[in-house]
């Protein structure tokens, strides 16, 4: 009888010890999880600011090319009225 207590007492020391280490893995697969959802929102945060400089870049372009057509078109009338 005693064998067969300590043969149950090995396998409860052999249960706890894996539950030690699946316990301490689960929580370091946790903590990179969670860094990682960290990083996606910074990531996320970072390219939702490139878009919005994009966007306002685009703007500024579309202005500078619709002055400069207009510029061209009075120096054309200009260059004609000279002629």
């Amino acid at each position: 009888m005693n064998e067969k207590a300590q043969e149950l007492e090995r396998l409860v020391e052999g249960i706890v010890t894996s539950y030690t280490e699946l316990k301490k893995e689960n929580e370091k697969l946790w903590n990179e999880l969670n860094r990682a959802i960290e990083k996606i929102s910074e990531l996320e945060r970072e390219k939702n600011h490139l878009e919005s400089l994009l966007r306002n870049n685009e703007e500024i372009i579309n202005k500078l090319v619709v002055r400069v057509k207009d510029l061209m078109r009075i120096l054309e009338v200009s260059e004609h009225e000279e002629s």
